[in-house]
């Protein structure tokens, strides 16, 4: 999968330019250019980094800065991080990724916070003053769950119902070791909730969507390669991957359900990270206008609304009461709920229920995959 240069050329010398003039990234005082920052991410959000990289590079604050990368299946990044392979700056899939690094020791507890402290966005503020869509603190950038269908469509898959008729073959990545599986699969739930559907019916539905599920490869990426070698006839998958697809030309086309789902992609600077000036100037970068901009033109929904207000036209718009959830619409606590439910290890049963834990719904859920192709 390839970006679109010219998509890229034309927001940053027009969109961005005209939101925030010359000065679209700040410095940083002692930022070394002889240093190297070690990125480790989620594997979809690789291309969109080689490309932030080198604009980088371009700015007087990242002169000679040097980059090692890492990308792959999000729960095993956060695991490789975990047990000691460096990283000064981690984006990854989903915020229990982060908390599992504070546990290990890599990233400061208070991590969220660097949104503020260190690139100087405030996600706290409101109104017409806001300066981001959300205000989840330490996400980087925002997208949503949609289908991803051969040319053509030929199924006229359209709606969550449809993926469960019959004959119909999913591709989601694994759940064991990929973010977007996650937010895939809590997708499928929320979207039958979101449609009024009991919590008793959602937990019934996303075992359906689970048992056409005809591959779970390791990562996001993976997925796509599984689909566009030509298992399945619908990939569940990150927006601003599909988005990739098609600008690559490959023979698929995006399929937007009524009903979806944030994902927030949460980014942070490890202990190493925060005593590597370079590292703090990059991270800066990824948050100015410069480097929303271009995730923006590489399919990402921008946490700033500055850069949001000035993009939004080229994506799908969610108006309707109950288009778009987020996991605090399923609780409040966010996901400090949503994993134990999901995808809690150890499956645990309310006393005299067989029919749908009260924890790891999806782990039970996951023995029937493939039973319905």
């Amino acid at each position: 999968m390839t970006s679109s240069p010219q998509r890229l050329a034309r927001l940053t010398a027009a969109t961005i330019a005209a939101v925030t003039g010359a000065a679209l990234w700040p410095m940083v005082s002692g930022a070394s250019p002889s240093k190297n920052v070690t990125v480790v991410g989620y594997s979809v959000v690789g291309p969109a980094f080689r490309s932030l990289e080198t604009a980088f590079a371009a700015t007087p604050a990242g002169a000679g800065v040097t980059f090692t990368n890492s990308f792959g299946a999000s729960d095993t990044q956060t695991q490789n991080v975990a047990h000691g392979q460096p990283a000064d700056l981690v984006n990854l899939s989903y915020e229990p990724n982060l908390s599992s690094l504070v546990t290990a020791g890599k990233v400061p507890s208070n991590w969220s916070a660097q949104e503020l402290s260190i690139a100087h966005v405030n996600p706290s503020i409101s109104g017409k003053k806001a300066q981001t869509t959300f205000s989840t603190p330490g996400i980087l950038t925002d997208s949503v769950v949609v289908f991803v269908v051969r040319k053509g469509n030929p199924l006229k898959i359209a709606t969550w119902s449809d993926l469960v008729a019959k004959g119909v073959q999913l591709v989601t990545p694994n759940p064991l070791t990929s973010g977007s599986a996650r937010w895939n699969l809590v997708a499928a739930y929320s979207s039958q909730r979101q449609q009024g559907a009991s919590a008793t019916q959602a937990r019934a539905y996303l075992k359906e969507f689970i048992s056409h599920t005809v591959a779970q490869p390791t990562s996001g990426s993976a997925a796509m390669a599984t689909f566009l070698g030509g298992t399945g006839n619908v990939l569940i998958d990150y927006e601003d991957d599909a988005k990739a697809a098609v600008a690559a030309g490959d023979a698929v086309q995006i399929v937007t359900p009524p009903q979806s789902f944030l994902i927030e992609n949460p980014v942070a600077l490890t202990n190493t990270g925060l005593a590597n000036p370079a590292a703090v100037a990059f991270y800066r970068y990824l948050y100015s206008a410069a480097g929303q901009g271009i995730f923006a033109s590489l399919g990402y929904r921008s946490v700033l609304t500055s850069i949001w207000s000035a993009t939004k036209a080229s994506f799908h718009r969610f108006s309707a009461h109950n288009s778009l959830w987020s996991v605090a619409s399923i609780n409040p606590t966010g996901w400090k709920f949503v994993n134990p439910f999901f995808f809690w290890p150890t499956v645990v049963f309310a006393k005299g229920s067989t029919t749908f834990p009260v924890r790891g719904l999806a782990t039970y859920d996951e023995q029937f995959a493939g039973s319905a192709s």
